[in-house]
């Protein structure tokens, strides 16, 4: 396990660090992209649409999962787990900023970085503070996709709502995926794919923590009077 890690910290820093190997955003070949900048707003209706509708989907969805369980899919969840394992991404992360700025002198990899970086200092605080208000049992638990106990500070299975690993790999990810190419985006979906078959997270969970993770990811990638400095948050009017 500890060189499967280690593979796939340094396949994530030559993704990242080394973005002539993928496509660039003018030549996306990802269908239904079209090179504009979302705007925010115009997403917030539809992503609170399909988060309520999730919520249907929870124990049917995990009923379907635990009915078609696999050791080999069991292992794949394993891989695709580590795009969202704070260990591992996060000091990719960092590395891949320090790599842009002082030994490529990539303006463009350096400001995807930043952004990034950005993205998950703000997703981190509110899945936490999200967590713990919910309380939400996770799947494994057994108590159902209702359970919900109040402020479970330091009790894991009880917070399951949002998905920490599903947030921050769209956080993380997604200012990438707008610099580059959007196909870079499998990378979170197969993470919130993962949790989910792995019974540590519903379907909701899932889907809540990656719209935290897409629409942070989002505003730095496309906002650039929004910026968080060492000083605290200043957004320029």
């Amino acid at each position: 396990m500890i060189c499967s890690k280690k593979l796939f910290l340094v396949a994530s820093l030559i993704l990242i660090s080394f973005p002539g190997i993928i496509s660039s955003a003018e030549r996306d070949s990802l269908p239904g992209y079209r090179g504009k900048s979302p705007v925010i707003e115009n997403l917030i209706p539809g992503f609170m649409a399909v988060t309520a509708a999730s919520f249907m989907l929870d124990e049917p969805g995990m009923s379907f999962v635990r009915s078609n369980q696999t050791p080999f899919l069991q292992g794949v969840a394993n891989y695709t787990d580590m795009g969202g394992e704070k260990t591992i991404v996060v000091p990719a992360l960092l590395l891949t900023y320090g790599t842009a700025r002082f030994l490529l002198n990539d303006k463009r990899l350096q400001s995807a970085a930043l952004n990034s970086v950005q993205s998950v200092i703000v997703t981190a605080i509110a899945t936490e503070g999200m967590k713990n208000l919910a309380g939400r049992a996770r799947p494994f638990t057994g108590e159902g996709a209702y359970s919900f106990h109040s402020l479970p500070i330091g009790i894991d299975r009880y917070k399951s709502l949002p998905s920490g690993h599903v947030s921050l790999a769209f956080a993380l990810f997604t200012p990438f995926a707008e610099t580059y190419s959007r196909w870079i985006y499998l990378v979170p979906v197969s993470v919130a794919m993962g949790r989910v078959y792995q019974e540590k997270h519903w379907v909701s969970d899932a889907i809540v923590g990656g719209g935290i993770g897409l629409l942070s990811g989002l505003l730095f990638t496309h906002n650039e009077r929004i910026q968080i400095i060492p000083t605290g948050i200043r957004v320029y009017f």
